[in-house]
């Protein structure tokens, strides 16, 4: 995972735009507040599934990134596998930058 979506995490958390864990992240969907959810890469299937179906329920991208949740964890301050950024800007950027590292590694 790219440094700038480590520090774009850390932004965000520290900006109190982060919601860190399941249950948290969740309920950030339910009650419209989540803008992107994210699941680290050793979150089990299990957990994706229901991540991406509140997800879908609520028309919120939900995107699995490479880091582990020890990787993620030092970029924001939690350890956590499942995140929700509530702020539209963060989310954004963030979607950009994965999809821009997504790009990279296909070519």
């Amino acid at each position: 995972m790219a440094d700038k979506v480590l520090s774009l995490l850390g932004l965000a958390r520290r900006a109190g735009k982060l919601e860190a864990g399941f249950d948290a992240a969740v309920s950030a969907a339910r009650a419209k507040k989540a803008r992107l959810l994210l699941a680290s890469a050793d979150v089990s299937e299990k957990t994706v599934k229901n991540l991406k179906y509140e997800g879908d329920r609520g028309g919120i991208p939900t995107v699995r990134v490479k880091a582990g949740m020890e990787e993620t964890g030092r970029a924001c301050g939690v350890r956590a596998g499942v995140l929700a950024v509530t702020d539209q800007g963060f989310a954004a950027a963030l979607l950009k930058e994965l999809e821009r590292e997504k790009e990279e590694t296909s070519l």
